[in-house]
């Protein structure tokens, strides 16, 4: 079967026009629609260079689990026992996660797979699953809406369109089922017209992000000590640092603009992913508006569970801003894990946790503040634009902990100048 690269060869905007077109034809007719759609992104999953077919069987596998779980719980009668509905909930949400484990986490896998040398050892090769992250967050999402009996337009043809959707599976956005089947279960609501004008305007603004800016900001991202510069400047490492804050900028919200204009000449709509987050005057704003299909699902499923649980206590009743700040901090060592297995992942999270945290309580204490000069300081221009500037360089110097293990980050310690 012909394999190729999303969004970036001839071959797959061939294979696109072909979608389009075919889907567009049944615009008036969603359930012809939505098998097109199911075979269509079918072909297309199966041409990522490699992935294979027993990748989609397995896909397909855990697919059927979470719509079964998800299924039950959506549908069970009020009468049906709560610790059966729990059960069911917390077996379709560990099955995704240790799913989710095995093929992102290096360590779980060397429990199971064993490489073909001769000493045996447990295999060096790293299996990945391209878009585990993505698509097991929707089910995720799936099983836990279910469980609260918020689904609507339930089917397991639309669950697994929804699950599959091409244009979003790589790299999101992390849409939710509800708004997914809305769209895909009644005829196309907007015209052919519009759609290609706004969708052809968002993929012009996607390649030029992902083949000029990107392309410009590479060769000056910061990399860490290397044989040739042995010592690292920090002048020099903050523009490589700034540099590298734009770069994955361009190039995750330059596919954002692929994936959603691709979408919406199909005549579906996919959740906006990025809003100018380093105009933002604090970190908080900036990630409330970074990724923010992820920021939401972090906060639903990760932030209010942690904080409702807490807020048990006594204590943390009684000091809401720790209690926030707690299940920030946790809320974002798991963004951490999620992006990786190592050390420095968990410490980028915790970073950027802390530093959310010390918004919180720097906002707390200007609600105490009464002098007229700093409350006219406070919403003033000036205020906005120094916070603007130190927001963009917190976030850039947490690449650090991104971008580098902990090994190399000591190297960069022990050989920084001025």
């Amino acid at each position: 079967m012909i394999k190729f690269n999303f969004f970036y060869s001839i071959p797959f905007w061939l294979s696109f026009v072909v979608i389009a077109i075919g889907i567009r034809l049944f615009d008036s007719r969603p359930k012809f629609r939505a098998v097109l759609l199911f075979f269509f992104s079918t072909f297309m999953i199966l041409s990522i260079p490699k992935f294979n077919v027993w990748e989609y069987l397995i896909l397909l596998a855990v697919a059927a689990l979470t719509y079964g779980a998800g299924h039950f719980l959506n549908a069970s009668p009020a009468t049906t026992a709560v610790r059966v509905r729990r059960l069911v909930a917390f077996i379709g949400i560990a099955a995704v996660l240790l799913f989710l484990a095995f093929f992102k986490y290096r360590p779980l896998q060397y429990l199971f797979v064993r490489n073909g040398s001769k000493s045996g050892n447990a295999g060096q090769s790293f299996i990945f699953l391209i878009g585990v992250s993505y698509f097991s967050f929707k089910m995720i999402h799936f099983i836990i809406e279910a469980y609260r009996r918020k689904l609507e337009g339930l089917s397991a043809f639309t669950y697994i369109n929804y699950i599959l959707f091409f244009a979003s599976f790589i790299s999101g956005p992390i849409g939710r089922y509800n708004p997914f089947a809305s769209q895909f279960n009644a005829p196309a609501s907007t015209k052919i017209s519009r759609d290609l004008n706004l969708g052809l305007e968002r993929i012009i603004k996607g390649l030029f992000k992902k083949f000029v800016l990107v392309q410009l900001l590479m060769p000056h991202i910061f990399l860490g000590p290397t044989s040739s510069q042995p010592q690292v400047r920090i002048i020099s490492m903050l523009i490589g640092l700034y540099a590298y804050a734009l770069y994955f900028y361009f190039d995750f919200s330059g596919y954002t603009d692929l994936a959603v204009g691709s979408a919406q000449i199909l005549g579906l709509g996919l959740p906006e992913n990025f809003n100018r987050p380093f105009f933002r005057k604090n970190i908080r704003e900036l990630w409330m508006n970074w990724h923010m299909s992820l920021t939401s699902w972090l906060v639903d499923y990760i932030y209010w569970p942690v904080v409702r649980k807490l807020r048990n206590l006594s204590y943390f009743r009684r000091h809401p801003i720790s209690l926030s700040n707690i299940g920030i901090i946790i809320t974002f060592i798991a963004c951490g894990m999620w992006h990786g297995e190592a050390l420095n992942f968990i410490l980028w999270g915790a970073y950027h946790g802390l530093g959310i945290s010390m918004v919180n309580i720097y906002q707390r204490g200007k609600r105490n503040i009464q002098s007229p000069f700093f409350q006219r300081y406070y919403a003033s221009r000036t205020s906005h634009i120094l916070g603007t500037i130190a927001t963009f360089n917190f976030f850039a110097l947490g690449l650090l902990l991104f971008v580098l293990n902990t090994h190399q980050l000591l190297d960069v310690i022990k050989t920084i100048r001025f």
